[in-house]
């Protein structure tokens, strides 16, 4: 039975995961499609930090794009850790298997 429970839980690690594939998309992409030497032309000379070390450079909106998603890191942090607080304490999502018999 769907619950407001479950709803809240499923919404909590949905927000947790979406942060989560937002972040790697965006570093995996910066790093590997953004140059390594600033653009003047493109207006890519925005200097980003991505991939532990990696420089590279970016226009204006992808460089506040990074930013936006790097200071949402917490808010993510805390709706995954909420979903896994209130799954171990409702047992909602918990696995239904029967220990094995010996």
């Amino acid at each position: 039975m769907v619950t407001i429970r479950k709803i809240t839980i499923v919404l909590f690690c949905f927000i947790f995961l979406m942060e989560l594939c937002a972040l790697i998309g965006l570093e995996i992409y910066y790093s590997s499609d953004l140059p390594q030497i600033p653009n003047e032309q493109a207006g890519r000379f925005y200097q980003m930090t991505v991939n532990h070390g990696f420089v590279v450079y970016g226009t204006k909106q992808e460089f506040q794009i990074l930013k936006v998603t790097r200071k949402c890191i917490p808010l993510g942090g805390i709706c995954g850790l909420i979903a896994g607080i209130l799954n171990f304490k409702y047992r909602d999502f918990s696995s239904r298997r029967s220990k094995p018999e010996f």
